[in-house]
């Protein structure tokens, strides 16, 4: 069964959402929702058809469904390792205090190294690079998992259980910190975002996790050109964003990039990914203070090494960013939304960028460089254009928006050229203002 669920319904006098937005709960629920929210009654096998369904944006009895105002999605059950039942922050805090002791550890053995004769010493390096490998190997293998929708492989830690309690102590400060700059409901953007986060939500549903997540959305009167969802759906949409975004299709690619990161519990694998380093790092330092003669050699040592582990950290991170790209680009093809303007969001990020001067050597990044992204969008538009097609979208328009885009992407790189030459940029390729498009509303 398939509702959707607004934030102005309320269950003992409270919101179920902070703000305008939209939940899914289980069919056990049902019950309980039905006396405010004139559900549609016990339909299993519609439900079932609608959940195995691939696409099914076009189905008649969904549309019915989507006008009664009502959203329905089942309990969460994210399957993940529980094999570790200790707080995730008790590590977080207890790190600091590990590494202290690692390089005290390593400082006190400093003098039975200094005995030992060289060939006992790479017996002792050996065996201790073999054992931490070992520790590492098979710590990996126990807590590995399959990520949702792509399938990869990856190491997991924490549970989702943790993971959420974490979240939600993040966004309680993010709303406390924001409070002054939310705006009401009533503001006419939250239609637009609502109506875009609803879309990419119910023409997704064969994914299981996009049932579980409670979405909820907030706009924040923040002037930075951002957007971001957590693991627990909330959705932090600045107006900012509007500054850039022109239409329902570019907005859908943002958001589907970071609903995709929720999906796939990016967030987790991040701290796991951080946890297992942290591990590796620790063994390092004790080897580095028991190796290492003079305190201050070691310790020049241990920031050197703190430095460029960060820079092993970066690789990981922009391949999460990819993935949720790729994620990203398929709930929106899902949706029936133009996959090409994706391409233009990025198109005009690399834009703004250009103009303002804050382009970043992608490997000192953590996320990939526009140039990068774009060109992985576009090798993925053909197959989601035929993922669309699949889904019985309307076909697209022959009038392809990165066309245009590319003029505004030469006209702009000839002003910063000339602004750079010290030339008139008043006078600088006028005939290429005619290919900027007008702004339409989102």
């Amino acid at each position: 069964m398939l509702c959707i669920l607004r934030a102005s319904h309320r269950i003992s006098g409270r919101n179920i959402c902070l703000q305008n937005g939209f939940r899914c709960k289980s069919s056990l629920a049902v019950a309980k929702l039905r006396p405010l929210t004139m559900c549609l009654g016990n339909r299993s096998g519609f439900a079932n058809k609608l959940i195995t369904s691939f696409c099914n944006q076009n189905d008649s009895s969904l549309t019915r469904t989507l006008s009664s105002g009502i959203k329905l999605i089942q309990h969460r059950n994210f399957h993940i390792t529980h094999r570790l039942n200790i707080h995730p922050l008790v590590w977080v805090f207890g790190k600091p205090l590990t590494k202290l002791s690692a390089l005290i550890f390593g400082r006190q053995l400093r003098n039975h190294w200094k005995e030992l004769h060289h060939k006992h010493k790479m017996i002792t390096v050996a065996t201790l690079l073999g054992v931490t490998a070992l520790v590492l190997t098979l710590y990996t293998m126990a807590h590995t998992e399959t990520v949702p929708i792509t399938g990869r492989k990856r190491f997991i830690f924490i549970t989702h259980d943790q993971m959420i309690k974490i979240v939600q102590k993040e966004v309680e400060e993010v709303l406390r910190s924001n409070a002054d700059r939310i705006l009401p409901n009533t503001h006419e953007l939250y239609k637009i975002v609502i109506k875009v986060a609803e879309r990419l939500c119910v023409n997704n549903l064969d994914i299981q996790q996009m049932k579980d997540i409670q979405w909820k959305v907030f706009i924040v009167n923040e002037s930075t050109f951002n957007a971001n969802v957590y693991p627990t759906g909330e959705i932090f949409v600045n107006t900012g964003l509007f500054k850039l975004v022109t239409n329902e299709d570019q907005l859908a690619a943002i958001l589907g990039h970071e609903m995709a990161h929720a999906l796939l519990s990016h967030a987790a694998e991040q701290l796991s990914y951080g946890q297992k380093w942290d591990f590796f790092v620790i063994v390092i330092m004790a080897a580095i203070w028991m190796i290492i003669p003079s305190d201050g050699i070691a310790t020049i040592t241990s920031w050197f090494m703190n430095r460029v582990i960060k820079y092993f950290d970066l690789p990981f991170s922009r391949e999460l960013e990819k993935e949720a790209d790729k994620v990203g680009l398929q709930l929106a093809a899902k949706a029936c939304f133009d996959v090409r303007e994706a391409s233009v969001v990025w198109s005009l990020m690399q834009v703004k960028d250009t103009v303002e001067g804050t382009s970043i050597p992608e490997f000192m990044s953590t996320h990939p460089s526009n140039e990068t992204r774009v060109e992985l969008i576009d090798f993925l538009i053909p197959r989601m254009t035929e993922l669309r097609e699949k889904c019985n979208c309307p076909r697209l328009s022959a009038k392809d928006p990165r066309v245009a885009m590319q003029h505004v992407k030469q006209f702009v790189d000839d002003k910063v050229v000339a602004k750079q030459a010290g030339q008139n940029l008043s006078r600088v390729h006028l005939s290429h203002q005619k290919a900027v498009p007008k702004r339409q509303p989102a």
